[in-house]
């Protein structure tokens, strides 16, 4: 087990020594928005992220994200989301010494999300509703995006996806002071735009 992690953590050594530029590292913030179409239930947060430049036209950025979005005053929600992506650049890099290098982006993830309400605990009562709930989903998410290059080897991105999950729906109902978490007993199809925000630097 040892070695398998040593290997994977020398890929990226050993693609940046042999072809310099084509492996990047990076920190992203990231805005999820109009969550099952509710356009108040924002949820924000933060990950980290690293590419892998194929060819002069493609590249692949590998991605986790964490992120809390909050249901009004009746609980809240947390996604975390592992994932990849291809990027197709829509004209030649130029080895990124142009400022803007704009790009389409299209990939899959795996999604852990939990949600849970907030129960008045002054309250005594019995309750047969959940109070919380989590599941693992899968999504794909496309968009478009860009970087602006600060240097060669220093760019900040912006990208904005629509990613659509596949998996049973969660969610809060009810009210104060006794909200409670329904889990759908079948699975659906819940989307919601993903705009991320990253400074990367290529090795």
């Amino acid at each position: 087990m040892k070695n398998i992690v040593f290997f994977l953590l020398f890929i990226p050594c050993l693609l940046s020594a042999q072809s310099p530029g084509r492996f990047s590292l990076g920190v992203r913030s990231t805005a999820s928005l109009f969550n099952d179409g509710d356009a108040s239930d924002a949820g924000y947060g933060a990950g980290g992220q690293f590419r892998i430049r194929l060819s002069e036209r493609i590249n692949t950025e590998w991605f986790a994200d964490f992120l809390t979005s909050g249901s009004t005053n009746l609980g809240y929600r947390n996604d975390a989301h592992i994932g990849w992506s291809v990027m197709y650049y829509l004209r030649d890099t130029e080895q990124f010494t142009r400022k803007i290098t704009p790009y389409v982006i299209a990939g899959h993830c795996f999604d852990y999300t939990r949600v849970k309400a907030f129960i008045d605990p002054d309250i005594q009562f019995i309750q047969e509703q959940k109070t919380e709930a989590s599941r693992w989903s899968s999504a794909v998410q496309a968009g478009l995006g860009s970087h602006y290059n600060l240097t060669p080897r220093l760019d900040v991105s912006l990208a904005a996806q629509y990613m659509m999950h596949f998996g049973k729906h969660i969610h809060i109902e009810g009210d104060l002071p006794v909200p409670y978490v329904v889990e759908e007993d079948h699975s659906g199809i819940e989307g919601h735009l993903l705009i991320s925000l990253s400074m990367n630097i290529k090795l």
